[in-house]
Protein backbone atom coordinates (compact mmCIF):
# COMPACT_ATOMS: atom_id res chain seq x y z
CA UNK A 1 0.00 0.00 0.00
CA UNK A 2 2.86 2.34 0.81
CA UNK A 3 4.44 1.72 -2.61
CA UNK A 4 1.15 2.65 -4.27
CA UNK A 5 1.05 6.01 -2.43
CA UNK A 6 4.58 6.79 -3.51
CA UNK A 7 3.75 5.84 -7.08
CA UNK A 8 0.74 8.19 -7.06
CA UNK A 9 2.81 10.97 -5.55
CA UNK A 10 5.59 10.52 -8.09
CA UNK A 11 3.20 10.29 -11.04
CA UNK A 12 1.39 13.43 -9.84
CA UNK A 13 4.72 15.24 -9.53
CA UNK A 14 5.84 14.13 -13.03
CA UNK A 15 2.46 15.10 -14.49
CA UNK A 16 2.73 18.55 -12.89
CA UNK A 17 6.21 19.08 -14.33
CA UNK A 18 5.12 17.96 -17.81
CA UNK A 19 2.03 20.17 -17.62
CA UNK A 20 4.17 23.17 -16.70
CA UNK A 21 6.58 22.45 -19.57
CA UNK A 22 3.77 22.19 -22.08
CA UNK A 23 2.17 25.36 -20.77
CA UNK A 24 5.51 27.15 -21.25
CA UNK A 25 5.80 25.82 -24.81
CA UNK A 26 2.28 27.01 -25.63
CA UNK A 27 3.07 30.37 -24.05
CA UNK A 28 6.16 30.71 -26.27
CA UNK A 29 4.03 29.82 -29.26
CA UNK A 30 1.53 32.49 -28.26
CA UNK A 31 4.33 35.05 -28.01
CA UNK A 32 5.51 34.16 -31.51
CA UNK A 33 1.92 34.35 -32.75
CA UNK A 34 1.43 37.82 -31.23
CA UNK A 35 4.60 39.03 -32.96
CA UNK A 36 3.34 37.61 -36.30
CA UNK A 37 6.03 34.92 -36.42
CA UNK A 38 3.51 32.28 -37.35
CA UNK A 39 6.02 29.68 -38.53
CA UNK A 40 7.79 29.75 -35.16
CA UNK A 41 4.45 29.64 -33.36
CA UNK A 42 3.52 26.61 -35.44
CA UNK A 43 6.69 24.80 -34.31
CA UNK A 44 5.95 25.52 -30.65
CA UNK A 45 2.37 24.30 -30.89
CA UNK A 46 3.48 21.12 -32.64
CA UNK A 47 6.02 20.54 -29.88
CA UNK A 48 3.30 20.98 -27.26
CA UNK A 49 1.09 18.46 -29.07
CA UNK A 50 3.95 15.95 -29.06
CA UNK A 51 4.19 16.33 -25.28
CA UNK A 52 0.58 15.16 -25.02
CA UNK A 53 -0.83 17.66 -22.52
CA UNK A 54 -3.07 20.63 -23.29
CA UNK A 55 -3.56 19.10 -26.72
CA UNK A 56 -6.75 21.01 -27.48
CA UNK A 57 -5.23 24.43 -26.85
CA UNK A 58 -2.13 23.56 -28.85
CA UNK A 59 -4.19 22.18 -31.74
CA UNK A 60 -6.55 25.13 -31.79
CA UNK A 61 -3.66 27.59 -31.73
CA UNK A 62 -1.82 25.54 -34.37
CA UNK A 63 -4.84 25.77 -36.66
CA UNK A 64 -4.84 29.56 -36.21
CA UNK A 65 -1.11 29.78 -36.97
CA UNK A 66 -1.61 27.65 -40.09
CA UNK A 67 -4.51 29.88 -41.14
CA UNK A 68 -2.24 32.92 -40.90
CA UNK A 69 0.33 31.12 -43.08
CA UNK A 70 -2.38 30.33 -45.66
CA UNK A 71 -2.06 26.60 -45.05
CA UNK A 72 -5.81 26.28 -45.24
CA UNK A 73 -6.15 22.59 -45.95
CA UNK A 74 -4.07 21.55 -42.94
CA UNK A 75 -5.80 24.07 -40.67
CA UNK A 76 -9.22 22.80 -41.77
CA UNK A 77 -8.16 19.21 -41.03
CA UNK A 78 -7.11 20.12 -37.50
CA UNK A 79 -10.35 21.99 -36.86
CA UNK A 80 -12.38 19.06 -38.21
CA UNK A 81 -10.55 16.73 -35.82
CA UNK A 82 -11.28 19.08 -32.92
CA UNK A 83 -14.98 19.01 -33.74
CA UNK A 84 -14.90 15.23 -33.31
CA UNK A 85 -13.85 15.65 -29.69
CA UNK A 86 -15.99 16.58 -26.70
CA UNK A 87 -15.76 20.39 -26.71
CA UNK A 88 -17.42 23.00 -24.58
CA UNK A 89 -20.04 25.01 -26.49
CA UNK A 90 -17.99 28.24 -26.59
CA UNK A 91 -15.00 26.36 -27.89
CA UNK A 92 -17.03 24.50 -30.49
CA UNK A 93 -18.51 27.80 -31.68
CA UNK A 94 -14.99 29.26 -32.05
CA UNK A 95 -13.87 26.24 -34.07
CA UNK A 96 -16.84 26.61 -36.43
CA UNK A 97 -16.14 30.34 -36.74
CA UNK A 98 -12.50 29.69 -37.69
CA UNK A 99 -13.64 27.14 -40.25
CA UNK A 100 -15.84 29.83 -41.75
CA UNK A 101 -12.89 32.18 -41.98
CA UNK A 102 -10.80 29.54 -43.75
CA UNK A 103 -13.57 28.70 -46.21
CA UNK A 104 -14.06 32.39 -46.94
CA UNK A 105 -10.35 32.78 -47.69
CA UNK A 106 -10.61 29.80 -50.04
CA UNK A 107 -13.64 31.38 -51.77
CA UNK A 108 -15.81 28.40 -50.73
CA UNK A 109 -18.78 30.53 -49.77
CA UNK A 110 -21.28 27.71 -49.31
CA UNK A 111 -19.07 25.92 -46.76
CA UNK A 112 -18.25 29.26 -45.17
CA UNK A 113 -21.93 30.11 -44.74
CA UNK A 114 -22.62 26.72 -43.18
CA UNK A 115 -19.71 27.09 -40.75
CA UNK A 116 -20.88 30.53 -39.62
CA UNK A 117 -24.41 29.20 -39.19
CA UNK A 118 -23.06 26.37 -37.03
CA UNK A 119 -21.19 28.90 -34.90
CA UNK A 120 -24.37 30.97 -34.49
CA UNK A 121 -26.48 27.93 -33.60
CA UNK A 122 -24.20 27.42 -30.62
CA UNK A 123 -23.64 31.09 -29.78
CA UNK A 124 -26.38 33.29 -31.26
CA UNK A 125 -24.79 36.40 -29.72
CA UNK A 126 -21.52 36.08 -31.70
CA UNK A 127 -21.50 39.39 -33.60
CA UNK A 128 -18.42 38.57 -35.69
CA UNK A 129 -19.95 35.30 -36.88
CA UNK A 130 -23.17 37.14 -37.72
CA UNK A 131 -21.32 39.87 -39.66
CA UNK A 132 -19.19 37.36 -41.55
CA UNK A 133 -22.26 35.29 -42.36
CA UNK A 134 -23.97 38.37 -43.81
CA UNK A 135 -20.88 39.23 -45.88
CA UNK A 136 -20.64 35.67 -47.21
CA UNK A 137 -24.36 35.63 -48.07
CA UNK A 138 -24.06 38.96 -49.92
CA UNK A 139 -21.00 37.76 -51.82
CA UNK A 140 -22.76 34.53 -52.81
CA UNK A 141 -25.81 36.50 -53.98
CA UNK A 142 -23.55 38.81 -56.00
CA UNK A 143 -21.80 35.85 -57.65
CA UNK A 144 -25.12 34.27 -58.53
CA UNK A 145 -26.38 37.58 -59.98
CA UNK A 146 -23.18 37.99 -62.01
CA UNK A 147 -23.69 34.53 -63.50
CA UNK A 148 -27.26 35.44 -64.44
CA UNK A 149 -26.20 38.72 -66.05
CA UNK A 150 -23.54 37.16 -68.27
CA UNK A 151 -24.77 36.84 -71.84
CA UNK A 152 -25.27 33.29 -72.91
CA UNK A 153 -23.47 32.27 -76.06
CA UNK A 154 -25.87 31.91 -78.93
CA UNK A 155 -25.75 28.65 -80.77
CA UNK A 156 -24.91 29.05 -84.42
CA UNK A 157 -27.80 28.52 -86.77
CA UNK A 158 -25.41 27.69 -89.56
CA UNK A 159 -24.44 24.09 -90.10
CA UNK A 160 -20.84 22.97 -90.48
CA UNK A 161 -21.35 22.45 -94.22
CA UNK A 162 -22.87 25.92 -94.70
CA UNK A 163 -20.01 27.51 -92.80
CA UNK A 164 -17.48 25.70 -94.99
CA UNK A 165 -19.30 26.87 -98.15
CA UNK A 166 -19.24 30.51 -96.93
CA UNK A 167 -15.54 30.22 -96.14
CA UNK A 168 -14.84 28.77 -99.61
CA UNK A 169 -16.78 31.63 -101.25
CA UNK A 170 -14.82 34.24 -99.29
CA UNK A 171 -11.54 32.61 -100.23
CA UNK A 172 -12.61 32.57 -103.90
CA UNK A 173 -13.50 36.29 -103.79
CA UNK A 174 -10.17 37.04 -102.12
CA UNK A 175 -8.35 35.14 -104.88
CA UNK A 176 -10.26 37.00 -107.61
CA UNK A 177 -9.50 40.34 -106.00
CA UNK A 178 -5.81 39.53 -105.77
CA UNK A 179 -5.76 38.54 -109.45
CA UNK A 180 -7.42 41.81 -110.52
CA UNK A 181 -4.96 43.85 -108.49
CA UNK A 182 -2.07 41.99 -110.06
CA UNK A 183 -3.42 42.59 -113.59
CA UNK A 184 -3.87 46.32 -112.90
CA UNK A 185 -0.31 46.61 -111.59
CA UNK A 186 1.08 44.79 -114.66
CA UNK A 187 -0.80 47.03 -117.16
CA UNK A 188 0.44 50.17 -115.48
CA UNK A 189 -3.05 51.45 -114.91
CA UNK A 190 -2.07 53.16 -111.74
CA UNK A 191 -3.36 56.64 -111.15
CA UNK A 192 -0.94 59.47 -111.68
CA UNK A 193 0.49 61.09 -108.65
CA UNK A 194 -0.91 64.48 -107.86
CA UNK A 195 1.91 66.53 -106.47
Amino acid sequence: MKKYKYFLLISFFVHSILHAQVTDIISKGNDFYKSAEFDLAEKQYRLAIEQGNEVFIAQYNLANALLRQKKYKEATGILQNLLQTNLLPDTKSAVHYNQGVIYTKQKDLISSIEAYKNALRIDPDDLQARENLQKALLELKKQQQDKKDQPKPRPSKMSQKEAQNKLDQLQQKEKELQERLQKNNQKGNSLPKDW
